[in-house]
């Protein structure tokens, strides 16, 4: 007979039994672990929207520039003096009346530029978009016995179409007339087309994607000793400037006001001094005919070779020193990096503490990591991204630390909160900072925070006081 007097007390929560929920208990800290490493992955998805939004600010700071740059001349490539000598031959001896036209071209000898870029910045809503003015001085020596080496075998040259040729990516950013010498004679440039050849008639223009201007060379058939070619021109236009090596042996010295300029091109200046003054830059650069790697003459030979974008022109952009959408970009690469941190340290004060913290108030510490960078975004607009990052930072940092001090009810844990998360917001400033460097630093942030981790709960009970069963 079964005594039902007195029936089994159940299981109390402290027990292992009451601990447990299907198979893991309910207090597990490894569990819990777990809980916060998802999370942390989750909290990358307010991540993806907040890069969204860098990106359309990012469009609209690309489209403010375009309308500016329209307006002023837009990115400039510019060409020195060359010459281009049309000339006639029948390729086919059998039939002499089959003629076929075309352009050689002539670079000279030696040619230099001097050119001094005056930069402001024009405001389209909250954008500066850096617009220059250009006052450039050519000058350019040629040698009368390369002109047979611009020409085919058994070719005629047509002497009366000789020009000389300068030529600019936009010639709605000359600001003034071209004031051009040919041995020491003024010619007065006219706009020119390239419009191909035709059956009946040829086109001594030669072929290039630069608006040209070319100026008539008198009496050239008769020249035996070298001359030489000076240009001046005023020129405007936005974001970049560039020089193609116009010569076989090509010198170009550049002086700007503009503090914080980025050299690219084919050839990085020799010589320069950018960063030692807010006053401006001097940069200087010298091509030499074998690094130039383009013929001297011939006759098929191409003015777009001279002026390729980023391949073989020298070029210079004028870029705001801080450019807000990269940084933050480049900020948000680290977002589930640094919610994984911040969380880690909520974990560490759980272990140390004894106290819990609910997943919601996860949430909410790594939806306050995330809505740093919108304000990160946001101030930097307005006032740069250094002094931007400090203001958000530090809000951020106040807020979670504060929240901190609540969730374990303890100054202490809150003054710790506030020591790590700086520790934190230094590292990822160091981070946008240092590009080249950038991997190798976050590689070891995380090494030492998965070390001093491990450290910490060294003697944690992953399972909770889970009692070892018999043997």
């Amino acid at each position: 007979m079964t005594d039902t007097s007195n029936p089994p007390n159940p299981p109390r929560p402290d027990t292992p039994q009451g601990q447990f929920s299907g198979i893991l208990p309910r207090r597990s800290t490894g569990l819990k672990l777990l809980l916060v490493c998802a999370l942390a992955l989750m909290l990358a998805i307010p991540a993806l929207f907040v890069y969204g939004v860098v990106l359309e600010r990012s469009q609209g700071a690309q489209t403010a520039f375009n309308e500016i740059a329209a307006k002023v001349g837009g990115q400039q490539s510019v060409l020195g003096p060359v010459l281009g000598l049309p000339y006639s031959y029948a390729p086919n001896t059998a039939k002499p009346d089959e003629i076929v036209y075309g352009v050689g071209l002539v670079y000279p000898e030696t040619g230099s530029v001097m050119t001094d870029v005056q930069v402001t910045e024009r405001s389209r809503g909250i954008h500066l978009i850096p617009v220059f003015t250009a006052e450039t001085e050519f000058s350019a020596m040629f040698r009368p016995e390369n002109f047979s080496r611009a020409l085919p075998r058994n070719a005629t040259p047509l002497w009366a179409d000789a020009r000389i040729y300068m030529g600019v990516s936009d010639a709605g950013g000359l600001k003034t007339a071209i004031d051009l010498t040919i041995n020491g004679r003024a010619a007065t440039p006219e706009p020119t087309s390239y419009s191909g050849n035709y059956p009946e008639s040829y086109d001594p223009v030669p072929p290039t994607h630069l608006a040209l201007v070319g100026a008539e060379v008198r009496n050239i058939e008769t020249l035996t000793g070298d001359f030489a070619v000076t240009a001046k021109m005023t020129l405007s236009g936005a974001g970049r400037l560039a020089f193609g090596p116009f010569a076989k042996d090509t010198e170009l010295t550049l002086t700007s006001n503009w503090p914080s300029p980025s050299f690219t091109g084919g050839t990085l200046p020799d010589s320069h001094n950018s960063g030692e003054s807010e006053d401006g830059f001097t940069a200087n650069w010298r091509v030499p005919y074998l690094a130039r790697g383009i013929a001297g003459a011939g006759p098929r030979l191409s003015l777009a070779e001279v002026t390729s974008f980023d391949q073989n022109d020298l070029a210079v952009r004028f870029v705001r020193e801080a450019n807000p959408y990269q940084s933050v970009q480049r900020a948000l690469k680290y977002a589930a990096m640094f919610v994984g941190f911040v969380f880690l340290s909520y974990f560490l004060f759980e272990v140390t503490s004894g106290l819990r913290a609910h997943p919601a108030q996860y949430v909410l510490v790594g939806l306050a990591q995330t809505i740093f960078y919108l304000l990160l975004l946001a101030l930097s607009e307005k006032i740069g991204f250094d002094l931007a990052f400090m203001i958000a930072a530090g809000m951020t940092i106040a807020l979670t630390s504060a929240y901190a001090m609540s969730v374990f009810r303890s100054r202490t844990y809150g003054l710790r909160a506030l020591i790590i998360l700086t520790a934190i917001y230094g590292l990822i400033f160091m981070l946008m900072r240092a590009q080249s460097n950038a991997l190798l630093a976050g590689a070891l942030a995380s090494f030492a925070a998965i070390g001093y981790t491990m450290y910490m709960t060294r003697n944690v009970d992953w399972y909770g006081d889970r009692q070892a069963e018999p043997g």
